[in-house]
């Protein structure tokens, strides 16, 4: 018997049925290989996200030094500020090789309706962020109304290198030198000033909100962090420390996910065992008249599992489909729903990815059509000749 042949004969039988089943199963799939996309795709960027920050240590200070990193990152104001006399003794420190001041405020652009965070910069900066491509030229001094913006920025405001932008209610006039070339990261989307320039614009002296710092080399990182919190109402945090913090929120994000999955899981098995025992009940006389002619329960057994994998196949190819198709909406809605999310792909599809969600739905059909194919296995041959 031609297992592939027959069963995929008795699905276009039912083209109705069958179609309606895929879709249902294609769906169930898509929600999982969504979610198990976005598990590694919400963990990837949340990490590449603080390693394009380019800093081993960051001091800030006094207070939580994780808020304060992801205010940072994603351009949040924060209220406590260091001096200029504590920045200086940072980077005086033997084992600090770039100490970057940095001031970070909120400001509008041309319009009092739109509004972003401003970077108040120093030049040192741009040695610990090797990845920025500027394109246009770096400021002519500390205090120059120059300006440097991101590449999202830059096309969503229609500028351009020369642009004259209005900033802090159309108060100040600043010129615009450079465009970052697209980064992928929070940077895109930020304006960057000089740092003295900032302080005006803030109506600030002597006002930091964190100081990035690079160490030298062979230094270590926890021992030169343990040093400079000793300076009064300093604080700081490592790359290290971060990490682990940010671990153990996406092992918590995590777990969610994988209560979600396996109730999207749960959902899609007993739908496919609704499915099988209503297609075998509507074929007791096609499945009686088989084993009246000669059909072993092997043989029926494993047609109906066969008829099962072909339909989890067809709907995991279905269901993939509709994940990659619908990428950008889901990200959408997550970024909705999750405040402060990193910039980057939250949704990463990839080749192990795809073959787990295969192998998954193909274990998921053969276990939902165990006991269907067991009770086709019980159909009594004679009872159906009797009713025929």
């Amino acid at each position: 018997m031609n297992f592939f042949s027959l069963a995929f004969k008795n699905l276009l039988r039912r083209k109705i049925r069958t179609i309606l089943t895929i879709i249902g199963i294609g769906i169930v799939i898509a929600i999982f290989f969504s979610l198990i996309s976005f598990n590694a795709g919400y963990s990837r960027s949340l990490g590449n996200e603080f390693l394009s920050f380019g800093i081993h240590i960051l001091a800030v200070p006094k207070g939580c030094p994780y808020e304060a990193t992801s205010l940072l990152l994603h351009g949040g104001e924060m209220d406590k500020t260091l001096t200029y006399a504590q920045f200086e003794e940072i980077a005086k420190n033997e084992f600090v090789d770039i100490a970057s001041p940095l001031l970070l405020i909120h400001t509008t652009i041309n319009s009092p309706d739109y509004e972003t965070a401003l970077y108040g910069i120093s030049d040192s900066l741009f040695e610990l962020k090797p990845y920025w491509k500027l394109n246009g030229s770096k400021f002519s001094s500390l205090t120059a109304n120059e300006a440097i913006i991101g590449a999202n920025l830059a096309k969503e405001l229609n500028l351009k290198i020369g642009s004259k932008v209005y900033l802090t209610n159309n108060k100040v006039e600043t010129k615009i030198v450079g465009i970052l070339s697209i980064t992928g990261t929070s940077d895109d989307n930020f304006i960057y000033v000089p740092l003295r320039y900032s302080e005006k614009l803030a109506g600030k002296s002597n006002s930091l909100t964190a100081v990035a710092i690079k160490v030298k080399q062979g230094a270590k990182i926890g021992m030169v962090a343990n040093m400079l919190a000793q300076i009064p109402d300093v604080q700081t945090v490592t790359f290290t420390q971060v990490q682990s913090t940010l671990n153990g929120l996406v092992s918590t994000t995590q777990q969610l996910l994988q209560v979600a999955t396996i109730f999207t899981l749960l959902i899609g098995l007993v739908s496919l065992v609704n499915t099988l025992y209503m297609s075998i009940s509507e074929r007791k006389k096609e499945l009686g008249m088989l084993k009246a002619i000669g059909a072993r329960n092997s043989q029926i057994f494993f047609l109906i599992i066969t008829e099962t994998i072909i339909i989890v196949l067809i709907s995991a190819f279905l269901g993939i489909i509709l994940a990659v198709g619908f990428s950008g909406t889901i990200e959408y809605f997550i970024r909705k729903l999750i405040e402060g999310a990193p910039l980057g792909r939250l949704v990463y599809y990839s080749f192990p990815s795809l073959i787990l969600t295969v192998l998954v739905a193909v274990a998921i059909g053969v276990l939902s059509s165990i006991l269907p194919a067991y009770s086709a296995t019980k159909i009594p041959p004679m009872e159906v000749i009797r009713n025929e």
